[in-house]
């Protein structure tokens, strides 16, 4: 059998899946109701639609949960306690921060070990974070949010019941609430068993920002500083100069308002590259039906851990992690070739990784695309950027560097690179979608569940058994 023709069979062969399918949609009764496809509206759109309908609930609903929570870990900041995050929900398997992270300023550690933590600590964290009871015992202060991964979420009854039972709602000090389901998909596309289209990257990502922004702000009126990871020039002085530096932020008024209204503002602009979109998804669909096979590379978690194996994501997607192959001798290990595609994301310009990583892209001679920042401090870089040798790049709309510059913190903090770029990718990915069925007269990837569910593990096997080993023979 061809690959073209096992791939029409596929949806025949799933058929069985059906009946799980039809008590995961029955669980309530609002489902088709809140997520279903519109007649004639791209998958792009609707997704980026409705994420912004969860992030404009989260910020009328929790905003004063938020800063409550800004308060508490600057006091423990100030108190000489030590803020841990882990399993914050924020993307697939990590959050907004690595080694080097531009903007992210030296508040949390994401080397939690309940053993070391102390009393007077803090802890960022979701129910995927187990022992709830004896972290509240040892005096440690818990700031939660539902996971999908966890029973806080929505519809815990379709957990399997060693998930369902981790919680850390009944433990918390303060409980972000995100809406977050147990199923995670925004968008339910006729034919998909799996909701598509992941959201807790971020909305994930939004929240910690905007709990982040005003903690540097509190923390700066204590006259407290921290450092600031990334390569950002020391900011210094009063001169203004607009194509660099706007100015030191006001300590008197809230930030998380003002980082919220940005990053909204940079979402929408995405669709102000939908074209470019629409030529990488066209690219992604024509390799997947020519044999190829479609990467989604970063050098941290970011774009990679969206692309492999994610709740609410594709089986046709492969994660490549440049801090996995940063030597030349690691590189040989990568088996593309010049029949794939690589989609890179990126959180600046001119990373020496990101680079190598193209090179490396180059001489197997794959078609390349980019998504993310392609300036620093508003300013394209001289000399080499992924940006400038892709074949194909969408990101204008945000920057390197963070948007805040908050006295004695001697870099901008808190960027909004990780959420841009996690929606760039699923509109990506969205688009690719549409695009699939048309070319095909219909036929749909295939979709993750998420393994937390009943019958999710087996399902995933399945699909990798049914479309990861037959996509591309």
């Amino acid at each position: 059998m061809n690959r073209r023709n096992a791939i029409r069979l596929f949806p025949l062969s799933l058929a069985g899946m059906a009946g799980m399918t039809n008590r995961v949609l029955a669980a309530d009764n609002d489902w088709d109701k809140r997520w279903p496809v519109v007649p004639g509206e791209p998958l792009a759109k609707l997704y980026s639609r409705r994420v912004r309908e969860r992030l404009t609930w989260v910020r009328e609903n929790q905003s004063e949960s938020l800063m409550e929570a800004a308060h508490a870990i600057a006091d423990t900041i100030a108190a000489g306690g030590k803020c841990y995050q882990s399993n914050w929900d924020a993307g697939h398997t990590e959050s907004d921060s690595w080694p080097g992270r531009n903007g992210e300023p030296d508040i949390f550690s994401t080397d939690w070990d309940l053993g070391k933590a102390k009393k007077g600590d803090l802890l960022l964290t979701t129910g995927q974070t187990e022992n709830g009871e004896e972290i509240k015992k040892k005096g440690i202060f818990i700031i939660g949010c539902p996971s999908p991964w966890s029973g806080d979420a929505r519809y815990p009854e379709l957990l399997r019941d060693d998930v369902r039972k981790i919680v850390i709602r009944p433990y918390a000090d303060i409980f972000i609430e995100n809406q977050a389901t147990v199923l995670g998909g925004m968008v339910s596309v006729p034919g998909m068993p799996a909701p598509l289209g992941a959201e807790s990257g971020i909305v994930g990502k939004t929240t910690i920002w905007m709990m982040l922004s005003d903690a540097c702000r509190i923390l700066a009126r204590k006259g407290i500083s921290r450092s600031v990871k990334g390569d950002e020039p020391k900011l210094k002085g009063d001169n203004i100069d607009y194509k660099s530096f706007g100015g030191w932020v006001n300590l008197t008024e809230p930030l998380m308002d003002d980082y919220f209204t940005t990053a909204m503002q940079q979402i929408e602009m995405v669709f102000a590259e939908f074209g470019t979109i629409r030529k990488i998804a066209s690219v992604a669909v024509e390799t997947v039906l020519d044999g190829g096979k479609i990467y989604g590379y970063s050098k941290y978690n970011s774009i990679a851990g969206e692309a492999d194996s994610r709740r609410s994501g594709l089986t046709i997607t492969q994660g490549v992690y440049g801090s996995h192959l940063d030597t030349k001798d690691k590189r040989k290990d990568f088996q593309g070739t010049s029949k794939d595609f690589v989609i890179m994301g990126i959180t600046k310009p001119d990373d020496e990784i990101d680079l190598a990583m193209l090179d490396t892209f180059k001489e197997r001679g794959m078609k390349i695309a980019s998504l993310g920042p392609m300036t620093r401090s508003i300013q394209v870089p001289k000399g080499r950027t992924v940006p400038k040798e892709t074949n194909y790049h969408a990101g204008r709309m945000i920057d390197t560097y963070g948007l805040f510059a908050v006295p004695g913190f001697d870099q901008r903090v808190c960027p909004t690179s990780g959420i841009v770029l996690d929606h760039l990718w699923w509109c990506t990915i969205m688009e690719l979608v549409d695009q699939y069925m048309t070319r095909t007269g219909g036929d749909i990837p295939g979709t993750f569940y998420s393994g937390a569910l009943k019958g999710g593990m087996e399902y995933y096997f399945r699909m990798l058994e049914t479309y990861r080993d037959q996509r591309y023979k």
